[in-house]
């Protein structure tokens, strides 16, 4: 018993224990489905779904039921990062061919695919009496229903993803069809008649009501997480403990030498190094170089050159959302020194998304903060510059703040960490609000700890400009992410505070006025655009764009908490994949290595903790917002790379470390003097990671650059020969189009709001609209925008 504890075997005791207890837990999930129940009395049907009852009326005779097949690479998130949801980028024909390959396999089986939206446990009930049990019906195969004026089908619909369809075929050949979607949030019955003529919607009702299936789905998500993060932990363990039996001493033996040369060597190459640093680059690189690594600055600026090129090459230095085309537009109109700008003539042929046409002003709905940060970049006629250097000064920021928590090889490893995550990349290179607000934020933070660190006022002052311009990047976020920053630093330098509480109180008087100084630039704001300080464009364009449950938010009519759990498992399985480019389980599995090996700090704590609610917040937003991957949750970045970095390190130490207790029992020393090993390193956790990167950086990352060539931001069948369209060889004109989608998410970003630029862009298909367009534009040839199927423009005069 004594070497047991000796030994800390009962730490894997409890290890074995959690693993089966994790196993059951997801197991358990597994049982929790949708009940689907279909009741037939007298030919007439009435379908109950997720506690949601549907009267199809009269239907017929029922002969047969059927269960539609689905393409079994078709899922809301591949692999890829492309989705069959909202974006639809997938491309079928892509991962029909890739389907054999071990990669694909290994990822299908991983996140058990074939697990999700599938039917079972069918129950056929006639009479009150069970005439046919099925537990894994099979699709596309017809069951015969036995005639009957009463009969019931049982079905439960398992680990809901993509929409799922049943169908009741009559004697006479007509059909009744039951199709359950969570992503487009609806329960939907239609009828097709025997002729197969147009079919019909008998019935419609919002999905889902019922939280459990959905909750049942992310706790399972979790559970498995765990799972692989244990994984993990026992392979690295059992690795280096091999290496310990087979290859240590040898490792070992090469390693003293080699820090022998070293040692021998570090005199006067530490001199030469110190001098030459002095004198090229002085203080502020050595003060740099202690808190990050050179290797993980270089990695910033070869990233920023990267992200330079995605905005430029991929996206074409111009926005592809309608949020983006937003922002755009209103860092045009800040530019000419406006915050909105008249409305021009024929307004309703100028339809901007997210822009609104109000009081005889044209200006966007959302905050300031983003477009006036791009103002500069408009100025120099180089806007697409801004996101990125935002973007790489935001990774050096959280850089710095996990050096002041950790130390310097969590923030090297977190900065490298975070110039190879795809996520990161292909997002700072929009024209997106986030990566500007994070700039803002992580600057914010590290300002604040310099404060508490120093007691240089001038650093709580610049804090609260930071976090106040944050704020009017992304509202609501923004004070709720300043809100968990503030209050972790007050939690971990509360002894301080404690102490000298008198010191704090001249400069938080100050920083107060500051910050009341922001809301009232919003309040402003708000009062001159929508001539009401309390409300805010974005309210005034949409009041459903809200937080909250219930009926009247959002555009699918209602918000449950159901319907929450979906976007936040959606958020959640996009950011497994996208987030590192690693096989999905791992990417979020070295989070939960500080707290499963009990070496978690409190700064840990207080991370999690910031992710946990950060993540959850959006449970209570009616919308996923997955466009180039989770963005909602890229303000969650730093507490990813932090923890993510802080567990890898904490992996191979515990490697090493469990190695070493091995190789002194062997050799029976005592465990109070341990072979001295020189650095926490483990070969299996070197390995482990080299092999995820080569994830990344062989498949993912090659992959993205494909997904987004000559990037349009429509659909993937939508063909588009973008340098006929930014580049039109065209002078004095008005391109018109027909297309609405296509108008505002390619061409409206191309107008000025002045309207007075080369080209105009309107949304019109109309001749008599032509006419008008000629009488307010004098002078001004109008063409018509017409594109093939194979994506080629032709610009057609309607003059000739």
């Amino acid at each position: 018993m004594q070497r047991f504890y000796k030994y800390k075997w009962w730490k894997l005791s409890g290890l074995i224990l959690l693993v089966l207890l994790l196993l059951l837990l997801d197991r358990a999930c597994y049982q929790v489905t949708v009940p689907v129940t279909l009741k037939i009395n007298k030919q007439t049907l009435v379908v109950d779904v997720d506690g949601t009852r549907l009267d199809a009326g009269h239907i017929g005779e029922p002969r047969f039921l059927l269960l539609a097949n689905a393409n079994p690479v078709v899922h809301e998130y591949q692999m890829d990062g492309t989705d069959s949801t909202n974006n639809l980028t997938l491309d079928q024909a892509y991962f029909e061919n890739l389907a054999t390959s071990p990669y694909y396999l290994f990822q299908s089986w991983m996140r058990d695919l074939d697990g999700t939206s599938a039917w079972r446990d069918l129950q056929i009930v006639k009479s009150q009496q069970v005439t046919n049990t099925t537990s894994r019906p099979v699709p596309n195969t017809p069951i015969a229903l036995p005639a009957t004026t009463a009969l019931e089908v049982h079905l439960q619909l398992q680990r809901p993803e993509t929409p799922r369809t049943l169908s009741v075929i009559m004697a006479d050949q007509s059909s009744v069809h039951i199709t359950v979607n969570r992503n487009d949030r609806y329960i939907q019955i239609t009828r097709t008649p025997r002729d197969f003529g147009a079919t019909t919607v008998a019935a419609h009702a919002f999905f889902p009501q019922d939280p459990l299936p959905f909750a049942a789905m992310v706790v399972s998500f979790l559970a498995r997480t765990l799972l692989w993060s244990l994984a993990i932990l026992g392979v690295v363990l059992l690795g280096d403990v091999l290496n310990t039996f087979l290859w240590h001493s040898l490792l070992r033996r090469c390693w003293e030498a080699i820090r022998r040369r070293k040692k021998d060597e570090a005199g006067p190459r530490r001199v030469v190094q110190s001098a030459w640093i002095i004198s090229m680059v002085g203080r502020g690189w050595k003060a740099l170089t202690a808190q990050i690594h050179p290797i993980a600055l270089f990695c910033l600026a070869a990233s920023f050159c990267f992200v330079l090129w995605i905005a430029k090459v991929q996206y074409h230095g111009l926005p592809h959302i309608y949020d983006a085309n937003a922002y755009f537009f209103a860092a045009k109109i800040y530019a000419h020194g406006q915050l909105a700008t008249p409305l021009p003539p024929m307004p309703q042929l100028f339809p901007g998304p997210f822009v609104l046409q109000f009081a005889g002003k044209w200006f966007a709905q959302y905050p300031p903060g983003t477009a006036l940060t791009l103002v500069p970049g408009m100025w120099l006629g180089l806007p697409w510059v801004i996101e990125p250097l935002c973007g790489t000064l935001m990774l050096l920021g959280c850089g710095l703040i996990l050096a002041h928590f950790y130390n310097r090889q969590v923030a090297t490893l977190a900065i490298i960490l975070g110039t190879l995550s795809p996520f990161y990349s292909y997002l700072a290179a929009s024209y997106l609000s986030h990566a500007i607000a994070l700039f803002y934020l992580v600057w914010g933070w590290w300002a604040l700890l310099r404060f508490m660190q120093d007691r240089a006022r001038w650093y709580l002052y610049l804090s609260i400009i930071c976090f106040g311009l944050g704020a009017l990047t992304r509202d609501l976020v923004g004070i709720l992410w300043i809100g968990l920053v503030v209050s972790g630093c007050i939690v971990l330098k509360w002894s301080q505070i404690r102490l000298r509480w008198r010191f704090w109180l001249k400069p938080i008087l100050i920083a107060s006025g500051l910050a009341l100084c922001f809301v009232a630039l919003s309040l402003g704001y708000n009062l001159f655009l929508t001539h009401n300080a309390l409300l805010s464009p974005r309210s005034l364009f949409y009041a459903p764009d809200k937080w909250g449950f219930g009926s009247g938010i959002g555009f699918y009519g209602q918000h449950t908490l159901a319907s929450g759990l979906v976007n936040l498992d959606e958020l959640l399985t996009s950011l497994a994949i996208d987030l590192y480019g690693w096989p999905f389980y791992l990417t979020l599995a070295f989070v939960a290595l500080p707290f499963i090996t009990g070496r978690a700090r409190l700064v840990d704590w207080i991370l999690l903790l910031c992710l946990v609610i950060m993540t959850g917040a959006y449970v209570g937003y009616f919308y996923h917002g997955i466009y180039l991957g989770p963005r909602y949750l890229f303000e969650t970045l730093p507490f990813l790379l932090g923890l993510t970095a802080r567990g890898i390190i904490i992996l191979g130490t515990v490697g090493v470390q469990t190695s070493t207790r091995i190789y002194s029992y062997l050799r029976k020393a005592n465990m109070r003097q341990r072979l001295s090993v020189p650095e926490p390193w483990s070969l299996t956790t070197g390995l482990l990671l080299a092999g995820l990167l080569a994830c990344n950086l062989v498949y993912y990352l090659p992959r993205q650059t494909v997904i987004y060539q000559n990037y349009t931001g429509l659909p993937s069948y939508y063909k588009l020969d973008l340098n006929a369209i930014y580049h039109p060889q065209l002078h004095n004109a008005i391109v018109v189009t027909g297309d609405y989608n296509f108008y505002e998410v390619v061409l409206f970003p191309l107008n000025d709001p002045d309207l007075h630029s080369n080209v105009v862009y309107a949304f019109a298909s109309d001749p008599a609209l032509y006419a008008q367009l000629h009488k307010a534009f004098p002078g001004r040839k109008i063409y018509q925008l017409n594109v093939s199927n194979n994506g080629t423009v032709q610009y057609q005069s309607v003059d000739d």
